[in-house]
């Protein structure tokens, strides 16, 4: 099989993409779309290895591990070490399962269409079936996410990080809290508005901001909601870092949400525990 820089990097550029999907699925870390594709794009470079010669096949383990590295950082940033070293494991682990899958691929087919060389996976497909493998690993990583929902029962406490602060809230799980923002498809953790005065020094009146008596703020956005009893716009921001701890069994999940203040004197917030899946 011939082998053509040029789909050799756009087929990569995909598979990257969704190794840092999946990774940021499986940890519950937050990723900006515009990160992600940059750090595919930066990734699929490294994909030119497969050209390397035999000789210098002992550089192969140095520019994965750096390669990965990379892409890890640019996709997610640097928080701690532990925060990097578990999407590392999490990315390598997804990297494992679609090498092998593509390796199993290639020997069945004789290396027709898909073949793997210097550790590197080089399919020649068409557009079409990119796009439907890519639908068909989606699919995969949301089966996964459900098979993984470790229960939602019991109190927690939100941690949120933001602006050089922190606070820390009691929340209770609710399915009937499906609010969304409707931009990013984000679920949107519904916070007593003076704990979000703890990390804010301000948050906008939803009353006010529709008046023109007040701004609504650089990262704050107004979203609508509507409930059983009652209906209305609700301000929101979406934080730097947000942690869900099970009260119970002290089991920590990250969340990549919006914080809504709620117009209500409610003294615990409310989330969708599908942020848990």
């Amino acid at each position: 099989m011939y082998i053509y820089a040029d789909i050799l990097i756009i087929t990569n550029i995909y598979v990257d993409f969704l190794l840092i999907k999946s990774a940021a699925a499986i940890t519950h870390s937050p990723l900006k779309t515009g990160r992600g594709i940059f750090a595919a794009v930066v990734g699929s470079l490294f994909s030119l290895a497969i050209f390397l010669p035999k000789s210098l096949s002992l550089l192969l383990a140095p520019i994965k591990i750096i390669s990965s590295a990379v892409i890890v950082i640019i996709a997610f940033g640097f928080e701690n070490i532990g925060h990097f070293f578990r999407r590392m494991v999490v990315f390598y682990l997804c990297a494992f399962i679609f090498g092998g899958l593509g390796t199993g691929l290639a020997y069945l087919t004789g290396g027709r269409f898909i073949t793997a060389r210097n550790g590197v996976i080089y399919a020649d497909f068409s557009m079409p079936a990119l796009v439907i493998t890519s639908i068909a690993a989606y699919v995969c990583i949301g089966v996964y996410k459900r098979l993984s929902d470790y229960g939602t029962d019991g109190s927690y406490t939100v941690i949120v990080s933001d602006c050089g602060r922190t606070a820390s809230f009691t929340a209770v799980a609710d399915t009937g809290n499906i609010l969304k923002d409707s931009f990013t498809g984000k679920y949107v953790i519904v916070c007593p508005r003076d704990v979000l005065l703890t990390l804010y020094d301000t948050v906008p009146d939803c009353v006010s901001v529709t008046e023109g008596k007040t701004s609504l703020g650089k990262r704050w956005r107004i979203i609508p909601y509507s409930t059983v009893s009652d209906s209305g716009i609700m301000a929101v921001i979406c934080p730097r870092d947000v942690c869900l701890k099970n009260d119970e069994t002290g089991q920590i999940f990250r969340a990549d949400v919006y914080l809504g203040a709620a117009e209500n004197d409610n003294s615990k917030a409310v989330f969708n525990p599908k942020i848990l899946i």
